[in-house]
């Protein structure tokens, strides 16, 4: 009897409970329903009964959108790469230096005020001078290539432009970091910008298939050994400047002009274009026994052994807050590439139709800055004394 009447009771609470859950559910749709004839009509509900309802029906529904969340609003964000993750970061550091008037200096005030490295060795210093007593030197512009990532394209395009109109020659003093030193060392070897363009594709078809953080320094090193001349580091020495970031208890620049060998000079163009954490998976890395990064954080655009350095850029230098840019995508603002495009190609590589593109965009923006720099007024030749 006494299980039968506790049976009843239980059935009798679970029955009363589920009434209530009925009129708390429709009472925010209609009118609640109608008693049942059977049972005795219940009192209407009180203010703090339908406070109660209220908090009831809102835990439930927390609890429903935690069984089934919606998906965040930046989902699409959350798909970039750890290549362009730390590229950015990185790249935002080299735009600080940049807006605080680094790295875009001439070479006296950079040397002076920012305590640049040099990396040369007495026989280095003795040599150079050597050679320059020998040599005819050329008192027209030299040229620096600004760091660019994967727009290395827009470079070939501008050196192709400058090499037809003849403002670059065996002599031309040459300057770059990351992409700008790659360039510079093509040109130095005497191979062609549609050599250097095809295998440019090779490599970003590469890394388009398999990928581009933590191992494009690997990929790169192996395409600079396969393209680039044994004798390689006879024709830089003296010419070109490669700038890397040296880190002390603060970043500083460091330029490289000598070179023993091709491995050198692949080595010291695999250190300035090494951001960390997207070359390798590690924070940085040695060369000739410093600790060292991507030569863009503090000499963006480093300056070249000639009195007047041309200084060249492949993002719109007037977003970056750069003056006395000579080529940059500012020479032809109409129907460009947007600078969110621009950074987005820098870290991950495009399809080949963008980079032949940004290969002509190049070449265009040349052709604008030599029509305001006329060969003859811009190119000179002077002989040095021999004493």
């Amino acid at each position: 009897m006494l299980r039968a009447s506790a049976r009843g009771l239980l059935v009798g609470r679970r029955r009363d409970l589920m009434a209530s859950l009925l009129a708390f559910s429709s009472s925010a749709s209609g009118p609640p329903p109608k008693p049942s004839p059977s049972h005795t009509s219940p009192p209407p509900p009180s203010a703090s009964s339908s406070a109660r309802a209220s908090r009831f029906r809102l835990l439930l529904a927390r609890a429903a959108a935690r069984r089934d969340p919606e998906p965040p609003p930046q989902a699409e964000s959350e798909k970039k790469s750890i290549a362009v993750r730390t590229g950015e970061l990185f790249l935002g550091l080299s735009a600080l230096f940049i807006r605080a008037g680094r790295g875009a200096a001439p070479v006296e005030e950079v040397e002076q005020r920012e305590g640049v490295l040099w990396e040369q060795r007495p026989e280095d210093v003795e040599a150079e001078r050597q050679r320059q007593r020998r040599e005819v030197a050329t008192a027209s512009p030299g040229f620096s290539f600004s760091a660019a990532g994967l727009l290395f394209p827009y470079h070939l395009g501008v050196a192709q432009c400058l090499l037809d109109k003849g403002y670059i020659t065996e002599r031309t003093p040459l300057a770059g970091s990351s992409a700008g030193a790659i360039i510079c060392a093509v040109i130095a070897s005497g191979k062609t910008m549609q050599e250097a363009l095809q295998v440019t594709k090779i490599l970003a078809e590469d890394c388009r298939s398999k990928g581009t953080a933590f191992r494009l320094g690997a990929v790169l090193k192996d395409v600079l050994e396969k393209f680039l001349p044994d004798d390689l580091h006879i024709s830089c020495n003296g010419r070109i400047r490669v700038a890397i970031t040296q880190l002390s208890w603060r970043p500083r620049g460091l330029l490289v002009d000598q070179f023993d060998s091709k491995e050198d000079v692949i080595s010291a163009i695999i250190t300035s274009s090494f951001i960390p954490g997207y070359l390798a998976p590690r924070p940085a890395t040695l060369f000739r026994n410093r600790l060292c990064v991507d030569g863009g954080l503090t000499l963006f655009m480093p300056p070249t052994s000639a009195s007047e350095t041309v200084r060249i850029c492949a993002f719109p230098a007037g977003r970056l807050g750069l003056q006395g840019i000579g080529i940059s995508p500012d020479c032809n603002p109409e129907n460009r590439a947007t600078p969110r495009q621009l950074f987005n190609w820098a870290l991950e590589p495009a399809e080949d139709e963008v980079l032949d593109k940004l290969y002509e965009l190049g070449y265009q923006d040349a052709a604008v800055w030599a029509e305001q720099n006329p060969p003859e007024s811009t190119v000179k030749i002077e002989q040095l004394g021999t004493d």
